[in-house]
């Protein structure tokens, strides 16, 4: 093996008599490096934004989510409590009760989607998805909300107005009159005290304000839709899971932050990897450079061929060299984009060169994965010895009296 691998060292690098041969290489080597270069600074960019959308749903949803099955609603007793807070990852509960509304304020008004809070409710955690104001939700003699970022723009509502928004809903069990249709709705009042960003879903539908206010507007007296779990540091959510299920028994769902948001996890997986499938591919394109060079090889150095055959070299030591030369190609051109291309990603994680304007973030966020650079290290070899299969066996089957 070790002559094979110094046989195609010393013509990657030696003088051809067909000086094409040299620029092909060169060519096959920038392609590749190339390649090797994008496809690690574009899967680290991937990474970025996957690791802000993550954090920031991480604190925007809970890490456990309880719902009853075929409910809308449910109350929260003592006993459920005591069966949650049993199981000892669970750190803290929490409920809310979710419903559809229409909020007008001023001349503007849409359908959202109200989430009532209790005390139990994590507001340290969520003041970091607060952009405008400070979260309070006021008490029984002003009732305030905190606002998506997206239902805020549409309504024209900013935190410190006095204006208040008026929330409606057709009231449970009361039939529609004609004559008098505001006898048919539910309505209350409250004020902006904030507004947060998640994402574009949350923030264009969402507000938040109190438990109380929620279950007076949608006449649910001490009902909820939902308990929120947040569990103890390095507690797996699956395994909580498991033990909640178990212990509730048949009649809730129970799901994590990861189910919660399942479309959002597929489409960034769908998207790097279509990503990666697309690079792979330029790769490829770039590496039939590599199998002119070799084939071009092969004729340059059709009497060394005939030497070391005549010297008993067998086909496969043939077959070898130029294998190894077509992976050399590859892996140093490569290797060299891998370099470059981690050299800029460094270079943005620590001094932020490209800045992003008008959003959460002051630069390109970038995150460096293990598995991504073994993956572009590993694509560049498979394609550089898969490209040189066939120059290397037609180098094989080369019959010596042919060279004479």
């Amino acid at each position: 093996m070790r002559l094979p691998i110094f046989i195609a060292y010393r013509y990657l690098f030696s003088k051809k008599r067909i000086n094409a041969i040299n620029i092909i290489t060169a060519i096959a080597m920038l392609g590749f490096g190339v390649g090797a270069f994008a496809m690690v600074v574009i899967l680290s960019a991937f990474n970025g934004f996957e690791d802000i959308v993550e954090n920031l749903i991480n604190t925007y949803d809970p890490e456990i989510h309880i719902t009853a099955e075929g409910k809308k609603t449910f109350t929260f007793d003592e006993a459920t409590q005591s069966k949650i807070m049993a199981i000892e990852e669970v750190s803290n509960v929490s409920s809310c009760l979710e419903e559809k509304v229409v909020i007008k304020y001023n001349d503007h008004q849409e359908i959202a989607r109200i989430k009532g809070v209790d005390s139990a409710f994590n507001q340290a955690k969520f003041d970091t998805l607060v952009v405008m104001g400070e979260f309070n939700l006021g008490d029984s003699s002003a009732q305030l909300g905190v606002f998506g970022g997206g239902l805020a723009s549409k309504l024209g509502v900013f935190p410190g107005s006095q204006n208040v928004a008026t929330i409606f809903v057709p009231k449970r069990n009361v039939k529609y009159n004609a004559l008098n249709p505001e006898a048919a709705l539910s309505t209350k009042f409250l004020r902006a005290s904030a507004v947060f960003l998640v994402h574009e879903e949350i923030d264009n539908e969402v507000f938040i304000t109190s438990l109380n206010f929620a279950q007076e507007l949608l006449s649910y007296p001490n009902q909820v839709s939902a308990l929120e779990l947040e569990l103890k540091a390095n507690a797996n959510p699956d395994v909580v899971k498991e033990k909640l299920e178990k212990a509730l028994g048949n009649g809730f769902t129970v799901k994590t932050r990861e189910q919660l948001n399942e479309m959002i996890y597929k489409i960034f997986k769908s998207e790097k990897w279509f990503t990666y499938v697309i690079l792979s591919l330029v790769i490829l394109i770039s590496s039939f450079n590599i199998f002119g060079s070799l084939i071009m090889l092969v004729l340059d150095k059709r009497k060394d061929i005939g030497i070391l055959k005549s010297m008993g070299a067998e086909e496969n030591t043939i077959r070898n060299v130029f294998l190894w030369q077509g992976s050399f190609i590859a892996f140093l051109g490569g290797g060299i984009g891998v370099i470059l291309g981690l050299l800029l990603v460094i270079s943005q994680m620590k001094f932020g060169l490209l800045k992003i304007e008008n959003s959460i973030v002051e630069a390109y966020p970038i995150a460096i994965l293990t598995k991504d650079i073994l993956l572009t290290c590993a694509t560049v070899f498979v394609i550089g010895i898969i490209i040189s299969i066939y120059p290397a066996r037609k180098a094989a089957k080369t019959e010596i009296q042919q060279l004479n």
